[in-house]
């Protein structure tokens, strides 16, 4: 800190770039610390501000401001969270001020006062290494995990573990719960702000040494963290959807460095980022092999189709053989396909075969059926549901979006499909000489990694290089397109030469909640330079009223 400080430098939750100087008056001094809460004027305002530092004299000329009440008696933020809230903004396009209120629980965010916080804990210094454990079969994992999360609380340090969505916690809650007390374990779900306040109390003070919970889970204030499990690593719901625009996984990392804890993922399919962090050495990697059910091609290349049907007449005899014997097909289509479309093909090429849809608007997963229509929504039932015959119904779709995850989404989507199927499973496609289509189908995880690998890196995509998209969006789509060339001028004179920027275009969803979307792209080698010029420039760059400009940063 800072001995006998006279200005506390305060960030706060807004897009303005800080630390801000306060004077601290004299009733303060011997209470002031790093990491408080504190109540002070800004913007003609009071607010809630953070001290992230402490000087014994400001460089500002002029009169400052006074703090006018501390908020905590301890420290809500350990220097864990101070330093974590640094790289955050630098990696996240955000201030430091929004990351740490990004940190907090919603009560906290107000101006209330709270005593008797426990004493935060000091980081711990280095460690080891990061590993994934690559189950295929999603049934060794426990194996290893449950001994490793033991030991973490028998030598009375805390263990975190994230899961991708609620539905999962069924799963995981059974095998978690025998190994600490029902008072020593916390569920973050939903709930009131008081409730979410209570758990993190429980949280910070140490009563609670076993975590699970989702993508905001990540910032649980664990006493003295030891480990820091990532269920289905390469899952999309660890991405956050609202700005700040943070992977979990990254924050995961980067806390685990910060606080000297050790960092498990575990996927039957991770993440092409993580791979490459295994390929470069900075992650270990377990892989637990085990048989999977085999992947066949149905090629329709010389095969016409209908407009609006999906059932090629390969497809109908191999599901014709499946029925005959008693045995369960899934077929899989994209929900903006149309699940019932589907369902209604199927009844008219085997009449009085039970035929059900499921989709994520379902209530229920159906009981007795013969053929099932669904979409990603049916994994997650893949430990409990079984069938004979798994198809993809359009795999080039799949494997071709216009996101340049796409390859990894259908690889992903195999591989669940395969946890699900006892015989086989069938993808049909037009394009059968595609050879990165065909990893899919290998058993050999390296297959499909070694390829996706080689092709973003010829592409310049992460992880070789950043991509940042910036969205303006506006009531007005006249407004929001000049706003967005506007912001494109302003950065093509600034960009180093490693860098590029695409020109503006719709957004791909150019309309949300009554919003005119346009977005423009940047990327390069260095994630921080890109995001600190790019921020430099939204500084001077001052979007018009009406306007909103948000950055999100792969």
């Amino acid at each position: 800190s800072c001995m006998n400080p006279s200005i506390a430098q305060v960030v706060f939750g807004l897009p303005v770039e800080g630390p801000f100087d306060y004077l601290i008056p004299e009733d303060l001094a011997s209470r002031v610390a790093l990491g408080q809460r504190v109540s002070v004027r800004f913007a003609g305002k009071k607010r809630v501000g953070i001290i992230v530092r402490l000087l014994k004299m400001s460089e500002h000329v002029g009169s400052l401001s006074v703090l006018i009440k501390i908020l905590d008696e301890a420290p809500v933020f350990s220097s864990v969270f101070l330093k974590l809230s640094e790289i955050f903004a630098r990696k996240f396009a955000c201030t430091q001020g929004e990351a740490l209120q990004t940190f907090l629980p919603a009560y906290l965010r107000k101006p209330r006062i709270f005593k008797a916080f426990p004493k935060c804990v000091a980081d711990m210094g280095p460690t080891s290494l990061p590993t994934l454990i690559l189950d295929r079969g999603q049934t060794q994992r426990w194996e290893i995990l449950l001994p490793l999360i033991a030991q973490t609380l028998h030598k009375g340090r805390g263990v975190l573990v994230l899961v991708p969505e609620a539905i999962r916690c069924p799963d995981v809650l059974p095998k978690l719960g025998p190994l600490v007390k029902a008072d020593e374990r916390v569920l973050i779900t939903q709930g009131t702000e008081n409730e979410e306040y209570q758990r993190w109390l429980a949280i910070r003070s140490g009563q609670a040494k076993l975590v699970v919970g989702f993508i905001s889970a990540v910032f649980a204030p664990v006493k003295d963290l030891g480990l820091i499990v990532i269920i289905e690593e390469g899952s999309s719901f660890y991405k956050h959807d609202q700005s700040p625009f943070y992977h979990a996984r990254d924050v995961a990392f980067d806390r685990a460095q910060i606080e000297g804890c050790d960092l498990v993922c575990v996927s039957s399919a991770p993440s092409v980022e993580l791979w490459h962090r295994v390929k470069t050495g900075q992650a270990g990697l377990r892989l637990l092999d085990e048989k999977l059910p085999p992947v066949k091609f149905l090629d329709l290349t010389n095969f016409k189709m209908k407009k609006g049907t999906f059932l090629s007449l390969g497809l109908r005899h191999e599901m014709e053989a499946v029925v005959k014997v008693g045995g369960k097909i899934l077929l899989y289509i994209q929900a903006a396909r149309g699940v019932s479309t589907v369902v209604e093909e199927v009844k008219r090429s085997f009449p009085g075969v039970r035929v059900v849809g499921y989709d994520k608007a379902s209530a229920k997963l159906p009981g007795d059926f013969d053929v099932i229509v669904t979409t990603q929504a049916m994994f997650r039932h893949r430990s409990s549901l079984k069938v004979a015959l798994s198809v993809v119904l359009d795999i080039d779709w799949e494997f071709h979006k216009h996101d340049h995850q796409a390859s990894h989404s259908a690889f992903a989507l195999v591989q669940h499909l395969r946890q699900m199927t006892q015989e086989r499973v069938l993808l049909q496609t037009r394009q059968a000489s595609d050879l990165l289509l065909h990893t899919l189908a290998s058993d050999d995880v390296h297959d499909f990694y070694g390829q996706e690998l080689a092709l973003r890196k010829q592409m310049g995509m992460p992880p070789f290089q950043s991509m940042v998209t910036l969205i303006v969006r506006s009531a007005d789509p006249a407004l929001a397109c000049t706003e967005s060339k506007r912001l494109y001028d302003m950065l093509i004179p600034v960009l180093s030469e490693e860098m590029m920027v695409l020109e503006p275009q719709q957004d791909r969803s150019p309309v949300l909640r009554g919003k005119f979307r346009y977005c423009v792209s940047v990327q390069g080698f260095h994630r921080e330079l890109l995001v600190g010029v790019i921020k430099d420039v939204l500084k001077a760059f001052r979007a018009k009223k009406d306007t909103v400009v948000t950055v999100n940063v792969d």
